[in-house]
């Protein structure tokens, strides 16, 4: 007879993606993992696999609940240039908290690189579905006139892409919330 789950896998995936975001992959071992979560190797090897498996996991599950609402508002019909300028300044304080622990998208990718495809495949889809928000948003702007008309959509998303990583990444360097806005304030002015 198979035994019965006695913890809810939902909120143990939870407690890895804030332990994986908070230290990196290779900063996590199997033994903090147990401790973190309360778990024995076995249970997580019959739940979510392997360390790798798990991480991946952690991966998606901040797509879905960090990537994917910090997003929302560049989606929607309403989006332009001052839900540009939202996005950045929520950004910016998010990154400069006590935790400073950035971006887990941006950390991977530093951490790791191209050395896991599997992991790089993940965060290569949550920068593409950013990619796409800020080319929804900068072309609405461009329609009502907000931007230049000669400005390259394509372009100047992959920009604010690359603005916003570094500006993780900098954050985590210890760069102050007043630094980091005067640098997303001269990068959009340079927009209009």
């Amino acid at each position: 007879m198979a035994r019965t789950k006695s913890f809810d896998e939902a909120a143990v995936l939870d407690q890895a993606l804030q332990l994986f975001w908070e230290r990196g992959y290779e900063g996590t071992s199997l033994a903090d993992l147990e401790t973190h979560l309360g778990l024995g190797r076995q249970s997580l090897y019959n739940s979510f696999g392997d360390k790798h498996a798990l991480f991946l996991k952690a991966l998606e599950r901040y797509r879905r609940r960090v990537s994917d609402p910090a997003l929302a508002q560049l989606n929607s019909p309403e989006a332009g240039f001052d839900t540009i300028r939202q996005f950045f300044g929520r950004g910016v304080q998010a990154f400069t908290s006590d935790t400073r622990r950035g971006c887990l998208v941006a950390n991977t990718i530093s951490e790791l690189g191209s050395g896991d495809g599997d992991a790089l495949v993940r965060c290569n889809h949550s920068r593409e579905d950013m990619e796409r928000a800020f080319r929804n948003a900068l072309t609405r702007a461009k329609a009502r006139r907000e931007l230049p008309k000669t400005l390259d959509v394509e372009a100047t998303a992959m920009l604010l892409v690359i603005q916003n990583y570094g500006l993780t990444l900098l954050a985590k360097a210890g760069a102050t919330a007043t630094q980091l806005h005067a640098a997303v304030e001269a990068l959009l002015a340079g927009l209009k």
